[in-house]
């Protein structure tokens, strides 16, 4: 059997290939990145932030893809992010920003001082790492009192119909088998699903779109307005990981919970992406 800190390791090593290959380097995917944030963070005000004093982290940047819309509303940003291929992509990005702190680590091992951050996020990381529960422990000792935590973790489809979570549990078995070959075929299986299974499903949404009929159950529907290099990395991320969780809301209450976050803060979000949420740390 595979010890955590083995899986875990495997995992950053593969997600660091998945962002060397997408680093989103160019400008080409802007605006629908610009769409996808908008999406991910519609429960947070960044006016209530003091973009002179207020300091911020991104736990599991990345290629800082989410980060590059928070910067101007704090002095400091930190992106943590454990993977070689992710961190060089960071470096050639926000080397030069003064405002940008970068950590090549993991979330239990970050420098941060403890209750010194007015904001953090992860936005589609935790669901990948063996115990989730101690790093929402770990981001929570980084925040001030009252400070906000955004947060995304994949979601068990249970508000959706039979035929919708069928269709999941078949794309679930394949990600089994996917996800344990070598990072050059599954990159190229994933490019096949992605041009025949996520284009012509967005492309059929967008034209039922077009004449008002609901997709929000058809599977990949929010692929929809984004463009062939998007629906690339995410088939290669949600095909190609080895490690997946899925969360509902009550158990990301839970957690929440039982890492010192108030019950009372916890918000979600009733729209795509499931369940997007914010949360502030107990005040003591």
């Amino acid at each position: 059997m595979v010890s955590e800190d083995n899986l875990d390791s495997k995992v950053i090593s593969d997600f660091g290939d998945e962002w060397a290959k997408y680093g989103y380097e160019s400008n080409a995917s802007s605006s629908e990145l610009t769409l996808q944030f908008q999406k991910y963070s519609e429960l947070v005000n960044f006016s209530e932030f003091d973009p002179k004093h207020s300091n911020a982290a991104d736990f599991g940047a990345g290629t800082g893809r989410w980060t590059q819309f928070i910067l101007e509303n704090f002095a400091q940003t930190y992106l943590v992010e454990p993977s070689d291929g992710a961190f060089q992509v960071l470096k050639n990005k926000f080397t030069n920003n003064k405002k940008v702190i970068l950590e090549h680590t993991t979330i239990s091992n970050s420098e941060i001082r403890y209750a010194s951050l007015d904001f953090a996020m992860s936005l589609g990381v935790l669901h990948h790492i063996s115990d989730t529960a101690q790093a929402f422990k770990d981001i929570n000792m980084k925040l001030k009192n009252g400070g906000l935590f955004l947060g995304y973790l994949y979601y068990k489809v249970e508000n959706k119909p039979f035929l919708y979570r069928s269709v999941f549990s078949v794309a679930n078995f394949f990600r089994k088998w996917i996800s344990i070959m070598p990072f050059f075929l599954k990159k190229k299986v994933c490019s096949v699903i992605a041009l025949f299974v996520y284009l012509p499903l967005a492309k059929t949404v967008k034209f039922l779109n077009s004449i008002n009929l609901n997709t929000s159950n058809i599977p990949l529907h929010q692929y929809a307005d984004l463009n062939f290099y998007m629906m690339k990395n995410d088939a290669l991320d949600r095909f190609g990981t080895k490690l997946e969780k899925r969360y509902n809301k009550q158990e990301i209450s839970k957690l929440l919970l039982e890492s010192g976050f108030d019950p009372t803060s916890v918000n979600f979000s009733e729209s795509e992406p499931f369940w997007t949420f914010t949360a502030r740390k107990l005040t003591t």
